[in-house]
């Protein structure tokens, strides 16, 4: 087998981190965490999930050097719990990327709002509209999601930039606000920090998905956990600092409240109006890369039995077409079903990290099995008490992450039953580790 070269410097690491770590939660979280709970209880929240995050970030670190070149969470969960780990993981990540698809569209749907005031049925046909160019997207291919994805990046990183920039004024209010909650001197209310807490777990979603490429990062033992740390510093930093902005623009009058909040600080920035668009075509290109990702997992579990069959199936220009339509649909009757029931995006949002919560159990009983020495127990329950932590409020919503892993098992069971030497489950497993590489952080764009 043709091993990977070393050939991706320390810088250009650090870069390719950045990207998948930032996405479109980086124009969404900062007006939810408002609308969630006061400004106290959202700063509150923002300084605690960076608190919790601090032992999953060394957890993946270690697992990330010492499996380079595993699948990734399926990887993880196969070192956890055995092979039918990798059936589990596949279940979390598609119910946790289903409902995410539609929670993307309706967060471009509220900006669309904002710019040209919608009416809330306005802003639902706006969302499958997004929905529509995202599985056409797709249907064009590979090269086109690319180009898509690499510009879209390059405008949010302008997007951020100006909107600091512009809003630095508000710093010193927010910073002031911080100080208040801090010290005690403000009335808040607990649950309302933790549900903060657990919405903003959206932003610190993706380091478990760097070993994709740890393989080929030079000087390894020195640059992976420097990569994994000062990412994670650097993209921390960017989410307070417009938190703390969002915050003290938020006391200074202006309405932040909503996942289009953010829109509300394109008044204080030279381009006005015109800034929302960027934020919007980004976001739309963000639907584009969750939809790639979706149908990757369908494909993949399609041709290992993990799911059903007709999803592993490509057209002539292997283009997963059957797993794009069944997404499409889906995610049109979830937009529907939200706009009917007046459903929030922010509980989508936290649907989708309630599911990545019991990921990350799989991930730390992998670290508890390969760690030695007093880090094994130190991190593993430091680990152990973040998620405790986060799962603590979803109370009988936990019982959807736990049926797929409970389906996900009896998938495998079925599967095993129909196979009939040792060397075709191998066959199978090792078709499921190198088609779930797929499962990327792109989502996160």
């Amino acid at each position: 087998m043709t091993e990977l070269k070393k050939t991706i410097s320390f810088t250009r690491g650090m870069g390719l981190a950045i990207c998948m770590l930032i996405g479109t939660g980086i124009l969404a979280l900062p007006g939810l965490a408002l609308d969630a709970g006061t400004v106290y209880e959202a700063i509150l929240g923002w300084f605690l999930i960076a608190i919790v995050a601090v032992p999953l970030i060394e957890v993946c670190s270690s697992l990330g050097l010492k499996f380079p070149s595993t699948a990734g969470l399926a990887g993880y969960a196969e070192k956890a719990v055995g092979p039918w780990g990798g059936y589990a993981v596949s279940y979390l990540v598609g119910g946790s990327l289903f409902f995410g698809l539609p929670a993307v569209a309706l967060i471009g749907s509220e900006y669309m709002k904002q710019l040209f005031q919608l009416s809330n049925t306005g802003a639902a046909l706006f969302a499958i509209l997004l929905v529509t160019l995202m599985f056409l997207s797709n249907m064009a291919g590979m090269r086109v999601i690319s180009l898509i994805n690499y510009a879209s990046l390059a405008v949010l990183f302008l997007l951020i930039g100006l909107l600091i920039a512009f809003n630095l004024d508000f710093l010193g209010s927010g910073l002031g606000i911080a100080s208040e909650a801090i010290s005690g001197n403000a009335h808040i209310d607990l649950h309302n920090i933790w549900k903060v807490a657990a919405l903003l777990f959206w932003a610190f979603l993706g380091w478990e998905n760097l070993s994709f490429s740890l393989g080929e990062i030079k000087d390894p033992e020195k640059n992976v956990p420097r990569l994994y740390w000062l990412s994670f510093a650097l993209v921390t930093s960017i989410y307070l600092v417009l938190a703390l902005i969002s915050t003290g623009a938020s006391v200074s009058g202006a309405s932040l409240q909503g996942a289009a909040g953010l829109s509300g600080l394109v008044l204080f920035t030279p381009g006005g109006k015109l800034l929302i668009w960027l934020m919007i075509i980004v976001i739309a290109a963000n639907a584009c890369s969750w939809d790639f990702t979706a149908s990757r997992l369908l494909y993949a579990g399609g041709r290992t039995g993990i799911f059903p069959e007709i999803f592993g199936k490509l057209s002539k220009r292997n283009i997963p077409v059957p797993s794009l339509v069944g997404l499409y649909v889906l995610s049109i009757f979830l937009i529907l079903g939200s706009y009917l029931l007046k459903i929030p995006v922010s509980a989508m949002i936290l649907l989708v990290n309630q599911n990545f919560v019991f990921l990350y159990a799989f991930i730390i009983i992998a670290y508890w099995k390969t760690e030695n020495g007093w880090k094994k127990w130190t991190f593993s329950v430091l680990s152990l008490v973040s998620l405790s932590f986060l799962v603590s409020g979803f109370t009988w919503k936990i019982a959807y992450p736990v049926f797929l892993i409970g389906f996900g098992y009896y998938r495998f069971l079925r599967s095993t039953e129909k196979i009939s030497t040792s060397s075709h489950v191998s066959g199978n497993e090792n078709a499921l580790r190198e088609e779930t590489q797929e499962i990327s952080v792109l989502a996160k764009h």
